[in-house]
């Protein structure tokens, strides 16, 4: 099976590993050293073999996945030598494949991906651009892939990377406006999770509605769902949302 090597060992890499073993992949996974912690906790619990530094990463891959922060990302592939034949997988919010080619072999294939740290649950949906068998294969058992034919699309399609999080300061509100006396806050936040699950599946389950007409046909007149909605909109709540995902978007255009 093709070797994955991953040179930077933070969160990202952390939860996309889990993924990888919890989804199936047994193939082998080399680390780099630098975060020695996560590099070792990953060695014993997801038959991971840290090397001793990145060349041997590069060396022993065939698949590589650079997943520094972005300030350190171009600094730390400059140095490297890459083979032919190898693939980078470039996890690095904020970079885009053009800035990587200045440090990089010319015939280097590159393909971008971003997953969530849902990936550990197999159950990230990941961008990847451009399409690559086996960078989908291996996205696919972290969630599912979501492959694109337009760097454009990717570097939208990042701002939900960061809605994500999002979510669950909203689920965490909703689950303290409702636990009290009559709702034990263990309760109330399974409700609230197997709520906002069952809504998300729904939606995917009806694509020919948006999830604003599922809600409009939901929320009819006189229910208790239209009196809180009525009220959220009233009040514009969904508005700030709209703000902040503007306000990513304006980030992401000056970065490039």
């Amino acid at each position: 099976m093709n070797t994955i090597g991953f040179i930077g060992v933070g969160e990202l890499a952390l939860y996309t590993i889990k993924g990888l073993r919890r989804g199936g992949y047994t193939g082998p996974v080399v680390l780099s050293p630098r975060n020695r912690e996560k590099a070792a906790y990953l060695r014993k619990h997801f038959t991971c073999e840290v090397l001793n530094d990145n060349q041997a990463v590069v060396e022993r891959s065939d698949y590589v996945v650079i997943a520094t922060r972005p300030a350190h990302c171009l600094d730390s592939l400059a140095d490297l030598e890459f083979k032919p034949d190898q693939v980078l997988i470039s996890v690095v919010a904020g970079i885009e494949i053009e800035q990587l080619r200045t440090v990089l072999p010319a015939d280097l294939e590159i393909v971008r991906a971003m997953p969530v740290s849902s990936a550990e649950a197999s159950a990230s949906p990941t961008l990847i651009y451009p399409d690559q068998g086996f960078v989908r294969e291996m996205f696919d058992y972290c969630g599912n892939a979501i492959a694109l034919d337009n760097e454009a699309y990717f570097t939208q399609g990042s701002i939900l990377a960061c809605v994500y999080c999002w979510f669950f300061s909203l689920y965490q509100a909703v689950i303290e406006a409702t636990e009290g006396p009559n709702l034990p806050a263990g309760l109330s936040a399974e409700l609230v999770m197997g709520m906002a699950k069952g809504a998300a599946e729904l939606a995917l389950a009806n694509r020919e509605q948006s999830p604003g007409e599922i809600a409009t046909a939901i929320a009819t007149e006189g229910t208790f769902s239209k009196l809180g909605l009525d009220l959220l909109q009233d009040k514009q709540a969904f508005e700030p949302w709209r703000e902040a995902c503007k306000l990513l978007e304006r980030q992401l255009a000056t970065n490039d």
